[in-house]
């Protein structure tokens, strides 16, 4: 009962990780939920179906990590580039305001009074002047450095929003899939299932074949009762049920406690765990 609500916290841990995967978390609670019902017919099926779609629901989302942190950089040059090519006008604003400064900062040098009012009146006139065309050509460039900063804003936003639409279709499909999988109605594609009978059948036929050509009656003795026999054994839940799952169980249990990690490959050793003890 622990190990099951460790499940769900994970998952809910998970969504509030990653807000903006909305879509995709809510798909896959809905799955948790899902599979615990189904996979109570077919535990060894379920399991399977996870081993092969959460591999691809993990590279869809390194995927969307990797277009999403392109859009953010490509923004980021952008504004960049913006800055740079600003360089030449406040280099000449800032040679203009430090002329007009230090031509005040004279009129104080002078000792007399008539010298002193008559040095600020003449200045500050022609100061007013070109502080006026500073402030006027600022603002002018102030509104085409906005200008360009929005249209890399939209551009960024336009880029973040594809690619976060690309991923929950991709990851949508994925969960059809693997609920179709967990139905059994999607055949799996990892050789893997397809390897265990193939290697199984040989060596029961290899077994009776002596048997096969000595004696008439050792054939039908090897045919129908080794045959069950090896298919039963090898299918039957010993090595999956009273083997491998305590051991598996046993060790992913004190392991993923010791690390409590919010990321879908613990999540699926769970499910794994969950399922098993079905």
């Amino acid at each position: 009962m622990y190990t099951k609500l460790c499940v769900l916290l994970l998952a809910i841990g998970l969504s509030q990780a990653v807000p903006q995967l909305v879509m995709p978390e809510i798909g896959l609670m809905k799955f948790i939920m899902n599979s615990r019902e189904i996979s109570q017919s077919n535990p060894g099926r379920s399991i399977d179906c996870f081993n092969t779609y959460i591999p691809l629901m993990n590279q869809i989302a390194e995927d969307y990590k990797a277009e999403f942190t392109q859009c953010l950089n490509t923004a980021d040059a952008s504004r960049e580039g913006v800055d740079e090519s600003t360089k030449g006008d406040r280099t000449d604003i800032d040679s203009t305001a430090t002329t007009a400064c230090a031509a005040l900062s004279k009129c104080s040098d002078n000792t007399g009074s008539v010298d002193y009012f008559e040095c600020y009146a003449n200045t500050a006139g022609d100061t007013a002047k070109t502080m006026y065309t500073i402030s006027a050509n600022s603002g002018e460039l102030l509104a085409a450095v906005q200008e360009e900063f929005r249209l890399i804003d939209n551009n960024q936003y336009k880029c973040t929003n594809a690619s976060e639409r690309v991923y929950v279709e991709k990851q949508a499909a994925i969960f059809e899939d693997f609920d179709r999988c967990n139905k059994g109605l999607e055949p799996l594609t990892t050789p893997s299932p397809t390897d265990a009978p193939t290697t199984a059948p040989t060596t029961a036929d290899t077994t009776p074949a002596p048997t096969a050509a000595e004696t008439s009656a050792a054939p039908t003795t090897a045919e129908t009762t080794p045959a069950p026999t090896v298919a039963e054994t090898t299918a039957a839940p010993t090595t999956a049920e009273t083997t491998a799952a305590p051991t598996t169980a046993e060790t992913t249990a004190a392991t993923e406690d010791n690390m409590p990690e919010e990321d879908l490959k613990r999540i699926v050793k769970n499910m794994k765990k969950w399922f098993r003890s079905s």
